[in-house]
């Protein structure tokens, strides 16, 4: 289905649930809504460290404030709106890599890369419709599904990744979660947009207490020639349980499967799938996760991979791995968590290899202490500390960063 049907299907169901809603209740009044809705701020200044020996001597040294400004609406008749302007601007010089597109880039190649360009954007701009468990969005917004393995807003770039989309979700069943999303158009942290016809198709279903099963189909079409290659078909299967033994113990555990192959405008043959296994045990305030994720890949098939995902979130904070090695990924990891009063930490030992065991990558060792203060700014340290085996080269990422939002 390509863009002009999926648009005007679009339409139609809109119009069929807000003409009802329109004529079968009283709402507030249109001036109310539109002048007493809730203004937006965020604010976050970072600076980041980079060095990595595949680029010499020379460090990365970004320093960059997010201000994010924005406005949503009351709702009038079940129909809002949602708008928000983002900036990101350096302060000092531009001494790093910021991989910017088109006029975005910085011009600096002898430095490693921050994925951090200065921009100014509409960030998010987009109508929605919230009624009886129902809501639909269509406009410019920021998607994230699941843990973002597969769709996400990259927010920990300075400029989030956003979609222009249509996004149907239903929670009016006690048991079960219903999505659908249709893609128009990918804006990428770098300020490049993708064209793309895609689908998205998510069902959560709740098992009592036992946890949630959630299967899921991801149809990723995009119609630029660069990005033929990723167009992909994947379907998957995830178990999520908890088990609470008293107030301070507890075990989470997780199963995901699926399998991806090439869809659309791919002209390349791709068979290959994804496994993540997890098993967590809470002892409050400490925290002990163990997980085992494996991205398929070979010569032959292709390699399995996400490319609208927070990659960030997965495989190392170094980000050595935002696209899959040629024989796949295999990544055993071990993470602690915790809390000492008003300060959370976080340490995480990643083991890299090969999905076919015929190599080792890497280690990878990440760190981070954050305080959220009375006044609910956050202060934080973060490294990522990659040590190469048979992968890339050594490097090393630190960050310093604070966040303020109204």
């Amino acid at each position: 289905m390509r863009c002009s049907s999926v648009w005007t299907l679009i339409l139609v169901v809109i119009t069929g649930l807000v003409v009802p809603a329109v004529y079968g209740e009283e709402p507030p009044t249109l001036l109310e809504a539109l002048t007493k809705g809730s203004p937006v701020l965020s604010l976050r200044y970072r600076y980041e460290n980079v060095s990595d020996d595949a680029v010499g001597e020379k460090e990365a040294h970004a320093s960059t404030l997010r201000t994010v400004v924005g406005y949503k609406t009351l709702s009038w008749r079940g129909l809002g709106f949602y708008i928000a302007a983002e900036n990101v601007t350096t302060i000092g010089n531009d001494l790093y890599n910021n991989i910017g597109w088109g006029d975005l880039n910085n011009g600096v190649t002898d430095r490693p890369v921050v994925a951090d360009p200065a921009i100014t954007d509409i960030s998010e701009a987009y109508f929605w419709f919230d009624k009886g468990g129902t809501n639909l969005q269509l406009g410019r917004e920021q998607i994230n599904i699941d843990d973002q393995r597969f769709i996400g807003a990259v927010a920990w770039r300075q400029h989030h990744q956003s979609f222009n989309a249509f996004k149907f979700t239903n929670n009016s069943l006690d048991w079960a979660r219903f999505l659908y999303s249709y893609l128009d158009k990918v804006h990428r942290i770098n300020g490049a947009t993708w064209d793309t016809a895609s689908h998205l198709f998510n069902v959560r279903f709740k098992l009592g207490e036992v946890g949630t099963l959630t299967p899921y189909v991801y149809l990723l079409d995009f119609d630029n020639p660069s990005q033929f290659g990723i167009s992909s078909a994947s379907y998957g299967l995830e178990f999520i349980g908890h088990y609470e033994f008293d107030a301070d113990t507890a075990l989470n555990y997780e199963v995901e499967y699926a399998s991806q192959s090439d869809y659309g405008n791919n002209p390349n043959r791709l068979r290959a799938d994804y496994l993540f296994l997890m098993l967590q045990g809470v002892f409050k305030p400490l925290s002990v996760l163990v997980g085992y994720e494996v991205l398929g890949g070979s010569v032959e098939d292709g390699q399995f991979s996400t490319p609208l995902a927070t990659l960030h979130k997965f495989n190392g904070w170094a980000d050595m791995f935002l696209t899959t090695p040629t024989n796949g990924l295999e990544d055993l990891f071990l993470q602690l968590h915790g809390k000492i009063g008003p300060v959370k930490w976080i340490t995480k030992y990643h083991f890299f290899s090969a999905a076919d065991v015929s190599s080792n990558y890497g280690d990878e060792l990440d760190l981070q202490v954050a305080y959220v203060a009375p006044w609910k700014q956050t202060f934080a340290f973060t490294a990522g500390l990659y040590g190469a085996d048979e992968f890339r080269a050594d490097t090393n990422k630190f960050w310093i960063w604070t966040t303020f939002k109204i």
